[in-house]
């Protein structure tokens, strides 16, 4: 019964959260708070349920953004892209997309997506343009970069820690799909959105536009006052927080810990410069609390062993390596779309061993294939990662709303041609490579 109760409220939640029937956190903390009523966990799991490392990563950064965007630095950048762009559609675009990409690799993509997504709106927004073919862009681009290395997503860093393989592991093994997956995504996104992002350099009314748009940014940018002191201050917090990022496994301290040591230091640095409080006001605190409802709902459907069971179904079905490869993909893809991939992860990560036991060395492709089915099924939905939700939710607060079913209708096809490509690879690495 317990069962039955626990699916009732996931799929309502879910099915409200799709038709945005009330704002999605207040529908993530209800679902929550009915699973610790009913029994379904107690008050001290559904604590426990909540990943604070990632609640407190996003509080950090987000506090850490507002803060550095008030120097001015992301203004300069902004003219900076606008001005190599030559405001032209398709290559702010590509250029956005591609450096979310990259960033997201070296990154977490949640950071990434924080630091570009609010950029290319009011980049896109001043030209006049739709800005939401660029969103989904720097959205899907983010979690096929995540994927790429060790650091770039959660379930990578599980892996990696399960496994030993190291980031130069994830990376030979990975490139190749992931360079197909942005190629096609890139393709994708040109032909489907081809009339808002074609060349404007055969349109004189358009060229003339985003010409005078880029000398009003560079005029607006020129006259704003800008002190030196303050920039110097955030480019070496910045770049403290990204070195950080990068060298986290050889430093042992958290992202979380590093990304809020970075904010309460560069709040103190520019204490003269910015109120504290008005940075606390920033925070995208619905996004937090839709997290941490999420987390304890997944946590109930986890309670009923669901995944465990889903686990051995796959462990169970064939012998056949390729088989076996495109069980994993498929299936952690397909419940990415809908479930925090970390509790997948963490029940495969046993199972996939004790194959490994019986089928030899050969079975270490069902963990790129984990890999690759759980960082890159979350592209599906607009709940399917953490970076697709603080998107959609940057993109509300600067005037662009960003609905589940329209993100899902352009994303989900992509995301199932992703797979494909994915499920192309693995045959390829078995039997040919």
């Amino acid at each position: 019964m317990l069962t039955y109760i626990t699916f009732g409220i996931f799929i309502l939640a879910f099915v409200l959260i799709v038709f945005e029937v009330f704002d999605k956190s207040l529908i993530a903390l209800s679902g929550a708070l009915l699973m610790v009523l009913l029994n379904v966990l107690t008050p001290e799991e559904a604590i426990e349920a909540i990943e604070f490392e990632t609640i407190l990563l996003l509080l950090g950064m987000m506090v850490l953004v507002n803060i550095s965007a008030k120097s001015g630095i992301f203004e300069w950048l902004n003219v900076k892209i606008a001005a190599l762009t030559k405001g032209n559609p398709l290559a702010i675009f590509l250029l956005f997309s591609f450096v979310t990409a990259l960033f997201s690799a070296f990154l977490d993509n949640v950071t990434t997506v924080i630091l570009i997504v609010p950029l290319t709106i009011v980049l896109v927004k001043g030209m006049g343009k739709d800005p939401k073919p660029y969103i989904f862009g720097e959205i899907i681009f983010s979690n096929i970069g995540g994927a790429l290395t060790l650091i770039g997503d959660p379930p990578n860093i599980i892996i990696g820690g399960a496994t030993g393989y190291n980031f130069l592991d994830f990376l030979m093994n990975l490139w190749m799909p992931i360079l197909g997956s942005m190629i096609f995504t890139a393709l994708v996104f040109v032909l489907v959105y081809w009339k808002k992002l074609r060349p404007i350099s055969d349109n004189l009314s358009e060229l003339c536009v985003a010409n005078v748009i880029i000398k009003k940014l560079r005029y607006k940018f020129l006259n704003t006052v800008l002190h030196k002191d303050f920039i110097i201050t955030v480019l070496s917090i910045l770049v403290l927080t990204l070195t950080g990022f990068v060298l986290q496994g050889v430093l042992g301290i958290p992202t979380y810990v590093i990304a809020f040591a970075a904010a309460v230091l560069l709040a103190i640095l520019t204490t003269r410069r910015v109120k504290v409080h008005e940075s606390f006001e920033s925070v995208e605190w619905t996004t937090l609390f839709f997290f941490s409802g999420l987390f304890i709902m997944v946590a109930g459907v986890e309670q009923t062993g669901i995944l465990e069971q889903l686990s051995h179904f796959v462990a169970g079905t064939t012998t056949n390596i390729f088989y076996l490869a495109l069980i994993v993909l498929w299936v952690s893809g397909l419940a990415s779309m809908i479930l925090d991939n970390i509790p997948f992860v963490t029940v495969m990560i046993p199972v996939i061993m004790g194959i490994q036991t019986q089928l030899g060395p050969e079975a270490a492709v069902l963990w790129w294939a984990l890999s690759l089915g759980a960082c890159l099924g979350g592209n599906g939905t607009l709940i399917g990662a953490s970076a697709n939700v603080v998107s959609a939710d940057l993109a509300k607060k600067s005037g662009v709303r960003i609905s589940f079913l329209e993100y899902m209708k352009f994303s989900l096809p992509l995301t199932l041609g992703v797979l494909v490509i994915c499920s192309a690879y693995l045959f390829l690495k078995i039997n040919v490579l």
